[in-house]
């Protein structure tokens, strides 16, 4: 589930590996607007130290290399953008140098794309790379491994057992025993509920739905009013095909839901682009987007009639 502690579950883990011995150096690939959140989570709780490898850092990183060495060579530990590592020409330096051990975040992000282009194969072309060296560690962490796309969840079963790309599309009976056997190996699925049982007290909120009115401050109101508006005719725009269409969609809603919280969460959001506007297909971008639901009041027939 979203927010039970991916990050420092699968950090456990590189600390046991590291800690025996088993490995001596760790990389983690996710995206870049949650990189510094990894280095901080392995600075504080794990005490490592992390080099974060973006856009931005790698030149200097690589200004302290010798000839012929790579930066993954240099620095044991690291935090990889997903998205700047990919592309071809770097994609060959880190199969040749990346760590023994992989951690890869948002892992829905580098199932295998059907169509074999854009982002999505360029990432599970990546990952596939890693996976293939059987002596690596890899660990795929993700809230939403199945989108509902078959082949895209096999796809990343795949990269933990290639024998689980070809699952059949029904696991049920005794028949397929083993098969769900072999499968277990590999899952690991946290969800709250596992959590609160297992312990007596868990930092949880309970949350008490409660439908309240009240008065908008007339600034906030005006606001309000033009952000539906905009929306609105966002939406209805029909240019540029069905993905971009989902994509002004997804992007539209989540103005209307930081705006419900807060003017400062809506100029924040329009700072900062949506992450649907990466995507390069209607699934990815619908998948995407509803892992940030926008609740009631955001209900599609209520505001863009």
């Amino acid at each position: 589930d979203v927010g039970i502690g991916k990050t420092v579950e699968a950090l456990l883990i590189a600390a046991e590996l590291l800690a025996t011995g088993t490995v001596n150096r760790l990389a983690v690939l996710c995206p870049p607007h949650l990189a510094e959140q990894w280095q901080r989570e392995m600075a504080e709780k794990f005490h490592i130290a992390a080099e974060l490898v973006l856009p931005s850092t790698a030149p200097r990183l690589e200004r302290r290399t010798r000839v012929g060495q790579s930066l993954f060579d240099l620095y044991p530990f690291v935090v990889v953008s997903t998205d700047f590592i990919k592309a071809e020409r770097r994609r060959a330096e880190f199969l040749r140098a990346c760590p023994e051990l992989v951690i890869v975040d948002e892992a829905h992000t580098v199932a295998a794309d059907p169509d074999r282009r854009g982002n999505r194969h360029q990432r599970h072309d990546l990952v596939a790379g890693l996976a293939a060296d059987p002596a690596r560690h890899l660990l795929l962490v993700t809230a939403t491994p199945h989108s509902g796309d078959e082949g895209a969840f096999r796809s990343l079963l795949g990269l933990v057992d290639p024998e689980l790309a070809e699952l059949p599309s029904d696991l049920s009976g005794e028949a397929n025993a083993a098969l769900r056997r072999r499968l277990a190996r590999y899952l690991v699925q946290r969800r709250r509920q596992d959590i609160e049982r297992y312990l007596d007290t868990t930092e949880f909120p309970k949350r008490d739905p409660l439908d309240a009115t009240y008065t908008l401050h007339e600034d906030y109101r005006r606001l309000f009013e033009r952000a539906i508006a905009y929306a609105r005719e966002t939406v209805r725009d029909a240019t540029g095909g069905q993905h971009r269409q989902r994509v002004r969609w997804w992007s539209a809603l989540a103005l209307l839901r930081s705006l419900a919280s807060s003017p400062a969460a809506a100029a924040a959001t329009l700072r900062t682009r949506a992450d649907t506007a990466e995507t390069t297909t209607v699934e990815e971008a619908d998948q995407l987007g509803r892992r940030h639901p926008v609740g009631p009041a955001g209900a599609e027939g209520r505001l863009f009639p």
